[in-house]
């Protein structure tokens, strides 16, 4: 039986067309970086639904730490086919092309809902989220009789805004750290 898990992937293009941005990648999820095509899923599941946003292709995989490497988004999910580039570059990089590619991954994640805290030449503090109003939570907790205190935990736990560090080293390669949440 042929494999058929590439056969309705489009062929890469030298550049990803300007209006297609890539979909936000779930939150904590780490993109493993195989080539391993993925494995087909029973018809019906939930990678056949109609999803808004970009359309399935090749895009600029948006974790690669600078590798240059192309991942495929299905509709839903990104999946761990991805193509081109190298691990890690080595060709010393002037400082124009190192903020050339500072601003290419600003874009890309202003493009994702992040916002710009903090920027200098080569790196950039980026925030994603809102602040809680815990002044709002305890005095919403006060007039609902303590009901309002489990929704508050719910929100203090899982709300609030996460921070992360993009760096561009002397290599062009881009390093994204995250700084933790507030």
């Amino acid at each position: 039986m042929a494999d058929s898990t590439g056969a309705n992937e489009p062929q890469p293009a030298s550049e990803p067309a300007a209006s297609a941005s890539p979909a936000p990648e779930p939150e904590g999820a780490d993109i493993p970086q195989t080539d391993e095509p993925e494995a087909p899923g029973p018809e019906g599941s939930a990678t056949s639904e109609v999803h808004d946003g970009p359309a399935p292709g090749w895009y600029p995989d948006p974790n690669a730490g600078g590798a240059n490497l192309m991942r495929y988004w299905d509709g839903a999910a990104w999946t761990d086919r991805v193509q081109g580039g190298s691990e890690v570059s080595t060709t010393r990089r002037t400082t124009d092309e190192r903020k050339v590619i500072l601003s290419q991954q600003l874009q890309t994640a202003a493009a994702r809902g992040l916002r710009i805290e903090s920027q200098s030449d080569f790196q950039a503090v980026l925030v994603e989220g809102q602040p809680v109003n815990h002044t709002l939570h305890a005095i919403l907790t006060i007039f609902t009789c303590l009901l309002w205190g489990i929704v508050w935990a719910i929100i203090a736990a899982t709300g609030g805004e996460k921070r992360q560090m993009v760096v561009v080293d002397e290599f062009g390669n881009v390093i994204w750290q995250k700084l933790g949440k507030s």
